[in-house]
């Protein structure tokens, strides 16, 4: 099990982070009913056609199946992943494949976000999206600049510290979200379960949520790791094989629209200095959480106790003090 630092005092504490979140004004509403439809959307009014002129269309599925396999030769046999296929000369990027990898919810989301936070949060422009054999395809802007993973290593001190200052300033726009009123879920912003990556496990076959309150979550969550363990409690079913971990979840924690994957991969820079942050990409794993998860999946996808963990994710994200019990579920259900 991973360890960070657990007796040191979190930066906030659970009962001032939970003030704070009641406290703070909404700065917008984001509600699943507004959504564009999950079935296929096209956003005629986005800069790709205004860009690529009056006749522009999006390539059909066909064409990017096989500009695929020009890019990326055998990807399609892939179970995991297969790489998004760029269209240089057409400033589009698409996203493409199946569920739970690829879901028309991070396509919702990116619309949402540029809608509530254009001078705030910089994410990819979504042009639309469409389904087709089995498939879901995902249109939006291609980004310019290079992933701070690759520039990491050649950035000053300064440059460094610069970015995580507008993280920070990024993800505070992103937690003056709220649901709209008669709305209270954790889940995908268009009340699908959550797709955090470490749900994509046997256990969550169907997948769970979404979930109306965090202790549901949490019971949820606890009962997920159980099933396996049957042969250390003879005679007991799942439900009742008991749970050490699951009083150090939070259940009064507060509920935030969270990015869910803030790698220095997702996090696009420019390539001069002093260094910018253009956009923060890769929404497939977003949703409304507990406000302890986008620390603790920082942390856990980073290399265990490198700087990137130890000092810089720190200026952006709070230390929820939940990344140890966080651990132990994610190990659990084989993340």
């Amino acid at each position: 099990m991973r360890h960070y630092g657990k007796d040191k005092p979190p930066n906030s504490s659970l009962q001032a982070r939970t003030l704070r979140a009641m406290s703070t004004a909404p700065r917008y509403m984001v509600s699943s009913t507004e959504l564009p439809p999950a079935e296929r959307a096209v956003f005629l009014e986005s800069s790709f056609f205004s860009r690529n002129g009056p006749g522009a269309e999006l390539p059909s599925p066909a064409d990017v199946r096989a500009r695929s396999a020009v890019q990326n030769p055998g990807a399609q046999q892939t179970t995991y992943r297969i790489p998004p296929v760029r269209y240089e000369e057409l400033g589009l990027i698409v996203k493409f494949g199946s569920a739970p990898r690829v879901t028309v919810d991070e396509g919702q989301c990116l619309w949402a976000l540029r809608r509530a936070l254009p001078d705030v949060l910089p994410v990819p422009e979504v042009y639309g999206w469409t389904h087709d054999g089995g498939q879901v395809f995902i249109f939006m802007e291609l980004v310019r600049g290079v992933s701070l993973e690759r520039r990491w290593e050649s950035l000053s001190e300064v440059d460094r510290e610069g970015v995580c200052r507008q993280l920070r300033e990024m993800i505070s726009g992103l937690r003056e979200l709220r649901h709209a009123p008669g709305e209270f879920f954790i889940g995908t912003l268009g009340q699908q379960p959550p797709t955090d990556i470490i749900f994509d496990c046997p256990q969550n076959n169907p997948p769970g949520g979404p979930f109306h309150s965090v202790t549901e979550f949490h019971d949820w969550l606890s009962l997920l790791i159980r099933p396996g363990f049957e042969h250390h409690w003879p005679g007991k079913k799942p439900s009742e094989i008991p749970d050490p971990y699951r009083e150090s979840l939070p259940d009064a924690a507060p509920v935030v629209l969270t990015h869910g994957d803030l790698h220095p991969s997702n996090i696009m820079v420019s390539t001069d200095s002093p260094c910018k942050v253009v956009a923060i990409i890769d929404w497939h794993q977003s949703g409304w959480y507990p406000d302890y998860w986008e620390f603790c999946k920082a942390v856990f996808t980073a290399e265990v106790n490198g700087e990137w963990m130890n000092r810089y994710i720190p200026l952006f994200l709070d230390d929820s003090g939940f990344a140890d019990v966080w651990d132990v579920y994610a190990g659990a259900l084989g993340y």
